[in-house]
């Protein structure tokens, strides 16, 4: 058990050092910047899009196949890539570290969402092929 605890505290420490040194060379940010916003939204738009196809791969795995979940899987999608539209460019093109203030972390979350968005609707889609009646 001590081992265990060892060796988190070790990974720990390593995962805050550069931002311990990123936090004390940069100027604290407070507040909403416009950045900040414009990631929020996608963050929110990301966070949905999660949902509705984790709920069209539940809707399209049962057995009945009762619901709309082709249209909520198409849903799913559409918001997804407008998400990454939006949050990958804004990941690659702004300068600076994360957490100061040009919502570099939201985005690359936002991407990170997306694709796990389009992996679930792709299994959502698949489902419904095998599913047994």
């Amino acid at each position: 058990m001590k081992i265990k605890l060892v060796s988190f505290v070790i990974l720990c420490t390593f995962l805050l050092v550069p931002t311990i040194a990123s936090a004390a060379s940069a100027e604290q940010v407070y507040g909403f910047t416009p950045a900040r916003i414009k990631i929020l939204v996608t963050v929110v738009m990301g966070l949905g899009s999660v949902g509705i196809a984790w709920l069209s791969l539940a809707r399209a795995s049962d057995r009945s196949g009762k619901g709309n979940w082709r249209i909520a899987t198409l849903v799913a999608i559409a918001l997804a890539l407008i998400a990454f539209f939006i949050a990958g460019p804004h990941f690659v093109y702004t300068t600076g570290d994360i957490g100061s203030g040009n919502g570099r972390g939201g985005a690359a979350f936002v991407v990170i969402l997306s694709i796990i968005t389009i992996v679930l609707s792709g299994m959502a889609w698949f489902a419904s092929r095998y599913r047994t009646s």
